[in-house]
Formats: C-alpha cells, sequence, structure tokens
C-alpha cells in the first residue's frame, strides 16, 4: 500500500478506478468542492471528513486536503516486453535517482503519449509517495517497468523493429530529423552522467536539443519533456 495525496492524485486515481483505502477529505474542502463526496460515494468509496491538522501530520502539508491509502501501483516485468506489438513510443530511464524527477517525467509520458517507461532496477528511484505525488495522477495511466538489464532490454525491443534514440549534448540529430512513423524506445541519461556508454554505442540515433543560452545543461524531467514533446506520435492524437 502507497500514501497518495494532493486533489489531481485523489481524482486520477478514482477515474482510474484505483483500489482506495481510508480516503481521508478535510473539513475545509469538503465545503469548497462539493463534488468530491458525491463523486467518492457514486464510486463506491468509504471516505472520511476530517481536521486539516491530521492531514498535514499524516501525509504533509501538501495534501491539499485530499488524500487516501492506495493498493501498491502495477509493475510491470520483463515478460511484457513481448506484449508491445501496438506500441510506438517506449521511454527508458537510465538511472534517474531523483523521485521529483521522476514524477515529472511521468507528467510528460502521460501528456504525449508514451506506451511504457523501463527503468533498471538498480540505479534507479523506485515508485514511491514522492513520484506518486509530483505525477499529479499522470502516474495512474502510466505503465511502468523495472528490469535487470536496460542492454537485454533495448536488444528485444530492437528485434521488435524499435529505433533507439539516445540522447546527449554531443548528438549530431535533432528530433525534427526523425521519420516520425517510426517506432521509438527514447533514452534519458541520469542526472549527474547522462547516458551508459553501452547505450550509447546502441542507439540508432543520437539526439541533441538546440540551445542558445550561456548554461549548455539541462534538468533531465526538462530534457525528457522537450524531447518527447517533438518526438511524439502524431496517430496517436
Amino acid at each position: 500500500m502507497i500514501k497518495i495525496y494532493g486533489k489531481n492524485c485523489i481524482y486520477e486515481a478514482i477515474r482510474a478506478k484505483a483500489k482506495l483505502k481510508t480516503v481521508l477529505i478535510s473539513d475545509f474542502v469538503a465545503k469548497k468542492d462539493k463534488n468530491i463526496c458525491d463523486i467518492l460515494s457514486k464510486n463506491g468509496y468509504d471516505y472520511k471528513i476530517v481536521a486539516k491538522e491530521k492531514l498535514d501530520r499524516e501525509y504533509t502539508t501538501q495534501n491539499q486536503g485530499y488524500a487516501a491509502i492506495r493498493e501498491d501501483y502495477k509493475i510491470y516485468d520483463e515478460s511484457y516486453l513481448n506484449e508491445l506489438s501496438n506500441a510506438k513510443r517506449i521511454l527508458i530511464l537510465d538511472g534517474i535517482q531523483d523521485p521529483h524527477n521522476l514524477g515529472a517525467i511521468l507528467r510528460s509520458v502521460d501528456a504525449f503519449g508514451y506506451d511504457l517507461v523501463i527503468l533498471p532496477k538498480n540505479r534507479s528511484c523506485m515508485v514511491n509517495e514522492t513520484v506518486a505525488h509530483i505525477s499529479t495522477g499522470a502516474i495512474e495511466h502510466t505503465k511502468i517497468m523495472y528490469v535487470n538489464s536496460l542492454l537485454t532490454a533495448v536488444t528485444k525491443l530492437k528485434a521488435q523493429a524499435f529505433w533507439i534514440c539516445g540522447t546527449d549534448a554531443k548528438g549530431t540529430v535533432e528530433c525534427k530529423d526523425i521519420d516520425p512513423s517510426l517506432r521509438l524506445a527514447v533514452i534519458i541519461g541520469s542526472e549527474g552522467f547522462g547516458m551508459s556508454k553501452t547505450l550509447v554505442n546502441q542507439s540508432d540515433y543520437l539526439i541533441t536539443i538546440p540551445m542558445v543560452g550561456h548554461v549548455n545543461s539541462l534538468n533531465a524531467s526538462v530534457s525528457a519533456g522537450i524531447v518527447l514533446a517533438m518526438l511524439m506520435n502524431r496517430d496517436s492524437e
């Protein structure tokens, strides 16, 4: 079970028909958001109206008056790599360890229609309360997989006609130069070290983001948002 909190997180959990236990709504929110109690009741969720101070003690002051205990998010295993016949866009995260970055990246994954996020079991942030909160509910609509080896995963994706798009400041390809009809697996490297050399060597394209400023560096989640947007599968719109 995992704690989730925040207005969007709770509403998206309800929309996704997630199993929620101990839904708590602050007395202030119950008066201001008159729909929430009806929505919870109509969807079969039990809830309690409690003082804001109680929520702040149990769920941090960022709860916005909405909180719940949720069943653990479904995490896919490597066998799911054999079920990607309809997938067009996949994101691979090579060593993202900051839960704020992972949560923000999941928002972009949902916004731009990516089918799956793949992370290595080692050197990666695991799904936790912070990731769920920062995703503002996007995690409810995102498939996440942890694998033993990203190299093995990339090899399997290549066998299924995915083109591997690494990202690097020294890259030579811009997103606009890539055929949007291709099946793409995009790799975003870690916050401090970027992509591993092994995955750089496996990339069919090495993408760079054109910049004109003085600081030639972007946060991992910002870079992911830009690249995912520019490579979005327009057929899914």
